[in-house]
C-alpha cells in the first residue's frame, strides 16, 4: 500500500509539472493518465486528490512554505515547487496521510529524475519545519478582506476584489467557498439509447450512487467519491458527463427534430451531440470549430453517442454565414472565454487568467456573436452562451449585441427551467457554483424578425 501511494504522490508531481509548465488541463492529463495505468481505486483517488488539492490550495500552500522558509516558491525550478506542493497538501489537509511519509516521499522525489541532494535538502528541511508547525500556522486575519480571503481561499487578488465589490463579502465568500470544493459529475442520459430509470438502475447495481438533477429532467448527479467517466454506460454512449451549465444553454437554444442547427463554436462536441439527443437524430446540425483537435473529438463522440446528423465543419463563427447557406433555424454561440465559472473543474484556470483578459476576449466574443447572428434564418433563434462569473464576457456582450441588432428581440421558451437559474433585470439568466450547483454560466436567447 505504502509503494502504491508513493506512486500516486510521483504521479501527482508529474501531472502538475505538466499543468504549470506546458499550460495543460488537469482533467485531460488525469483522464489519459487513469485510462492507461493500472491503478486501483485508493490510488486513483489519491492522485485525484492530490493533483486538485494542490491547484486549489496552491496561494495557500505557498505562503505556509514561504512562511516557514523564507524564500519565494516561485522562484523555485518548477519540478521542485510541485514536490513542496505536494507535501505541503499532505501536511495540512491530509490527515490521514503520516507525516513522515509525507516528508520521505517529498525528499525521494527530490532525489529523482531531474532533481539532485540540494533539492532534496530543501524539501527535507522545509517540510519537517511545517510538519513541526502546521497546527501553529492558521491564516493570519488581515484587516483587508481582498487579502483576506485571497489567501484564506486561495484565489487571485484581483478576482477577489471584483467580488467582494459586486456580492459583497458574505456572498463572496459562498462563492469562493463553493469553487474550492469538488464539482459534481453530472451524466446526461442519451435518449437515443438509454432513459433515466434505466441509467439509475445500472449505476445502483454497480455500486454508483446517484441523485437526480434539480435543473435538469435527464441528468443525474454522481455522489461525491465515484468515478464514472471510464464506466460502461459511458463507452456504450448511454449517457455523457457534461455540467448542468452546458446543457441548460441547450435546452434555452431548443432544437427541434428537422430543423438545421447551427453550432458556431462546437469545441469538443458535447452540446451538438446533446442536442442531436433533443432533435431525436432528426435534422442537421452544422458544428463549426477552428481546431482541428477539437473537430477530432466532436467526431468521436457523436460516433459514441450515435448522432448521426452532426456535421464536422473546419470554420470561425464571425464567417458563420459560409458555412450554412439559406442559414440556421437556430444557432448557438458557446463563445471561447477566460472560464471562470468553471474553476471547480479547472483550478489551474485561476493562476493563468490575468484581469485583462476579460477586455480582450469580450472583444472576440462581440465580433463571434454578430458573425453568427448573420446565420439566423429570419424567425430563427440565436444563444449566447460562455462559462464565466463576470459581466464583461456575459451581461456587457448581450447588452451591445442587443443595442445593435435591432432585428433580434430576447424571448425565453416555454417549458425553459427558468426556476434553475438566476432571471436578469437586464436580460438573460446565469448560473452560479454556490447557487445552482452547476458551473458559473451566463445565457441569452434572442429571437430575429421576419423582416
Amino acid at each position: 500500500m505504502a509503494e502504491r501511494a508513493a506512486g500516486a504522490r510521483a504521479l501527482a508531481v508529474d501531472l502538475l509539472t505538466r499543468v504549470e509548465r506546458d499550460r495543460a488541463y488537469a482533467s485531460l492529463l488525469l483522464d489519459a493518465t487513469l485510462a492507461k495505468r493500472t491503478l486501483d481505486a485508493r490510488e486513483a483517488a489519491l492522485l485525484t486528490e492530490l493533483t486538485y488539492g494542490v491547484l486549489r490550495w496552491r496561494a495557500t500552500l505557498d505562503w505556509l512554505l514561504e512562511t516557514v522558509g523564507r524564500r519565494r516558491i516561485a522562484d523555485l525550478p518548477v519540478r521542485l515547487r510541485q514536490i513542496l506542493r505536494v507535501g505541503a497538501y499532505q501536511l495540512r489537509f491530509l490527515d490521514r496521510v503520516p507525516a513522515y511519509a509525507a516528508v520521505s516521499e517529498a525528499v525521494a522525489a527530490a532525489k529523482g529524475p531531474g532533481g539532485h541532494e540540494g533539492w532534496a535538502s530543501l524539501a527535507n528541511a522545509l517540510l519537517r519545519r511545517l510538519a513541526e508547525r502546521r497546527e501553529s500556522l492558521p491564516v493570519p486575519e488581515m484587516a483587508d478582506a481582498t487579502e483576506r480571503l485571497a489567501l484564506a481561499f486561495s484565489h487571485p487578488p484581483w478576482l477577489v476584489r471584483r467580488w467582494l465589490a459586486r456580492f459583497g463579502e458574505a456572498e463572496a465568500t459562498a462563492l469562493l467557498q463553493a469553487d474550492q470544493s469538488p464539482a459534481p459529475t453530472v451524466l446526461l442520459v442519451n435518449r437515443l439509447r438509454a432513459d433515466v430509470p434505466s441509467v439509475a438502475a445500472r449505476l445502483a447495481a454497480d455500486g454508483v450512487a446517484t441523485t437526480a438533477s434539480p435543473l435538469l429532467p435527464e441528468a443525474l448527479r454522481v455522489r461525491e467519491g465515484a468515478s464514472v467517466r471510464h464506466h460502461s454506460l459511458v463507452a456504450e454512449g448511454k449517457v455523457q458527463v457534461m455540467d448542468e451549465g452546458a446543457a441548460l444553454a441547450v435546452a434555452l437554444l431548443d432544437p427541434q427534430p428537422g430543423e438545421t442547427v447551427l453550432d458556431a463554436c462546437a469545441g469538443g462536441g458535447n452540446k451538438a451531440a446533446r442536442m442531436t439527443a433533443v432533435m431525436g437524430n432528426v435534422g442537421r446540425i452544422v458544428a463549426l470549430d477552428v481546431s482541428e483537435r477539437a473537430r477530432r473529438r466532436l467526431g468521436e463522440a457523436c460516433t459514441r453517442l450515435g448522432a448521426t446528423i452532426v456535421e464536422p465543419k473546419a470554420g470561425d463563427a464571425r464567417e458563420a454565414s459560409r458555412h450554412v447557406p439559406g442559414g440556421a433555424d437556430r444557432v448557438l454561440v458557446d463563445a471561447p472565454c477566460t472560464g471562470l465559472g468553471t474553476l471547480r473543474r479547472h483550478p489551474e484556470i485561476r493562476w493563468r487568467v490575468p484581469e485583462a483578459d476579460l477586455a480582450r476576449l469580450a472583444a472576440l466574443q462581440r465580433d463571434l456573436l454578430r458573425g453568427a447572428a448573420e446565420a439566423v434564418r429570419p424567425g430563427g433563434c440565436l444563444v449566447y452562451a460562455v462559462c464565466s462569473t463576470e459581466p464583461e464576457e456575459g451581461e456587457a456582450v448581450g447588452a451591445a449585441f442587443a443595442g445593435a441588432a435591432r432585428a433580434f428581440q430576447e424571448e425565453v421558451p416555454v417549458g425553459f427551467p427558468a426556476g434553475s437559474c438566476t432571471r436578469l433585470p437586464e436580460g438573460g439568466f446565469r448560473t452560479f457554483p454556490h447557487r445552482e450547483g452547476c458551473d458559473g454560466f451566463y445565457f441569452i436567447r434572442w429571437r430575429r424578425g421576419l423582416r
